[in-house]
């Protein structure tokens, strides 16, 4: 390794304790140091791509296809995992006039950093921790290479694209001679010509050296993964999305296991079994059929084959005379759902079956998901004698009535509500009667409207038991693929200005949601408009599909090795990028990955995350802090400092 250094004065060039570093050969305990001509250095010539000057203290190693290092002096200029630099063949100045031809190197990106080696290291190595050892017993020697050159880095960097006679364009294979100028890329440049930006929907997530992330909300459509370790701050992040979002008029579901969620701005915290339940009358047959089968709820075949025979006629009935259905009415009905075709012959056989039956229902009944026939009457009652809201905001006055009316009648200070009434804005407001067609200007949910009314709905399922969260999230996730196309069809008929597609985040989904049902899931769910957020510590527990059709990823710090390798499959980067920022994120930053449509058009960002708890007077969203675990030791910890205090 050859390095250099500016010495002031020939007493300092022929000093023994002050000579530069050079190229190293340890012979035993004895270097021999090697003088190097002295060379007049010209400054290099500044970069349009870079707010800073050339790194002198920063060598390109070498450079194989997309990979390459650098070697560089820490203390001088210190490079981080994701940091990108410019490797810009050198140009030179003629006249000591600037160049005319345009600039043309490399854009890569640091992945990991090390200890920079040399010939004889770990002899050395070994030499200095002898001496120290030895250090009482005789006079330290000075006849190692000087300290300096242990303090020598090697960066492993990837290349993510080329310029072209000043103009971005892909790596394509592109390569530089080791006689290049390396330069920081201005942070501002960087973020021009990676992230998707659409100025009125862009989300402000954080910062890459001080330049802000601002990204097309639309380049979280589809499929997106936001993972880390514990504590890492995918919680954090993740409510910053539902948040703005949100204010860009975009209502988000989120199924919540840990009680992060529902202290957000707007959001409407349901608890299943408690003041949210289900309506039969308002559930898709084979939805209730879905139910009994994740229930096992018969366990007989003969039984579940005279349910789904009889039972679809007898809710039909039921509601083409315009009465409410209930668990009770279908237990009542016993008799109608298990006919006995054939006489007495087989009627033992018919007793066994009712006896099923009846043990079904009245298990499905304990479970307290589905409203009774009081519960569903109590709602429509309110819903009838409090007219919802039209969507046509024209005066401040006129939202602020609004939003009262629409708080009164989404948000009941008691009793039980269903997807009817939670969901109301989303699936049947655009059907009231009263609703004005007169030109596409009236028409309902308007991007004002939207802005002011859209909601954060959290399914508050931590504590339940694992079957009953799989029915909640079923059945609801059931019910947004009829809204979706609900909306679509009022969308495509011109009932209203925009359709209502929302954003669903799943707290660990592997919790709640088997692989089958997932995969299923996704490729469905992609084409009816909704947008599927999956948050979670443990990336390896979901299934393969989630990673092969994912769009974006989201990755705080992890070192779980399994975990790594599973997000390593999504095949938005290369194996070495994603292992190497994996374990050296620093705390507060994420890697973004997304696909070449996405929100970093498949560049690797590392940024850090903006602070959404900071009030919004300091710039922040003011939004809560994530929750605090209960903790017996703290508590007596502050007890005994307040007691010494």
């Amino acid at each position: 390794m050859t390095t250099e250094r500016n010495s002031n004065s020939k007493k300092h060039r022929n000093s023994s304790e002050n000579q530069s570093p050079h190229q190293v050969e340890l012979q035993g305990s004895k270097a021999t140091d090697v003088e190097l001509e002295a060379e007049n250095y010209e400054e290099p010539i500044q970069s349009n791509l870079s707010s800073e000057p050339a790194v002198r203290a920063a060598q390109l190693l070498d450079l194989t296809g997309s990979e390459g290092s650098i070697v560089f002096y820490s203390k001088a200029r210190d490079f981080d995992v994701g940091d990108v630099i410019f490797l810009r063949e050198k140009v030179f100045s003629q006249n000591g006039l600037p160049p005319t031809d345009p600039e043309t190197g490399l854009i890569a990106q640091i992945i990991s950093k090390g200890i920079a080696s040399y010939p004889q290291a770990d002899k050395k190595a070994l030499l200095k921790i002898i001496t120290t050892a030895h250090a009482r017993e005789r006079k330290r020697s000075y006849n190692e290479p000087k300290k300096v050159i242990d303090e020598f880095l090697v960066a492993e960097f990837m290349v993510r694209a080329s310029i072209q006679k000043g103009e971005w364009k892909e790596p394509e294979g592109k390569v530089v001679t080791r006689n290049v100028d390396i330069f920081p890329i201005s942070p501002e440049f960087l973020t021009k010509h990676i992230i998707k930006s659409y100025p009125e929907l862009n989300l402000f997530l954080g910062d890459y050296k001080k330049s802000p992330i601002k990204v097309d909300a639309s380049g979280f459509e589809k499929v997106n993964l936001i993972t880390g370790m514990k504590g890492g701050g995918k919680s954090h992040i993740t409510k910053g999305i539902i948040h703005l979002q949100t204010k860009l008029g975009m209502p988000s579901i989120v199924f919540d296991i840990n009680g992060e969620y529902f202290s957000l701005p707007k959001a409407k915290r349901l608890r299943p079994t408690e003041d949210f339940k289900f309506r039969l009358d308002q559930l898709p047959v084979p939805s209730i059929f879905k139910v009994f089968e994740q229930l096992s709820l018969f366990n007989t075949t003969a039984t579940e084959n005279a349910v789904r025979a009889q039972l679809p006629e007898i809710i039909k009935d039921r509601k083409d005379q315009g009465k409410l259905i209930d668990l009770k009415y279908l237990l009542t009905n016993t008799e109608q759902v298990i006919k006995d075709e054939e006489g007495l012959a087989k009627n033992t056989a018919i007793l066994t079956m009712r006896g099923a039956y009846k043990r079904g229902i009245s298990n499905l009944n304990s479970y307290n998901l589905f409203c009774t026939e009081d519960e569903a009457q109590e709602e429509e009652k309110v819903l009838k004698e409090k007219r919802h809201p039209t969507f046509c905001e024209t005066t401040k006055k006129q939202i602020e009535e609004k939003q009262l009316a629409k708080q009164e009648q989404h948000e009941p200070k008691k009793g039980v509500v269903s997807l009817r009434t939670v969901l109301y804005r989303m699936a049947y407001s655009f059907e009231e009667e009263d609703l004005p067609q007169s030109s596409n200007s009236n028409l309902p949910q308007s991007l004002n409207d939207l802005k002011n009314n859209a909601e954060i709905i959290v399914f508050d399922i931590g504590g339940l038991a694992p079957t009953i969260q799989k029915v909640v999230v079923t059945l609801v996730i059931d019910q947004f693929k009829s809204i979706c196309d609900k909306q679509y069809q009022a969308f495509n008929s011109q009932r209203v200005q925009i359709p209502i597609y929302p954003s669903i985040f799943f707290e660990e989904a592997h919790m709640y949601m088997d692989a089958v049902y997932i995969d299923e899931l996704i490729p469905l769910i992609r084409h009816l408009g909704m947008n599927l957020f999956f948050v979670t510590s443990t990336p390896g527990a979901l299934p393969d599909s989630v990673f092969r059709l994912l769009d974006n990823l989201i990755m705080a710090r992890m070192v779980n090795q399994k975990d790594i390798d599973k997000v390593v499959d999504c095949g938005l980067a290369d194996k070495k990028t994603i292992e190497g920022f994996a374990k050296d994120l620093p705390k507060y930053h994420n890697l973004f990955l997304s696909a070449m449509n996405g929100a970093t058009k498949n560049f690797p960002l590392v940024f850090q995350v903006r602070d959404f708890t900071t009030p919004e007077k300091d710039g922040g969203e003011g939004l809560p802090k994530s929750g605090v675990t209960r903790s017996m030791w703290e508590i007596i910890k502050q007890k005994v400092k307040n007691a010494e205090s």
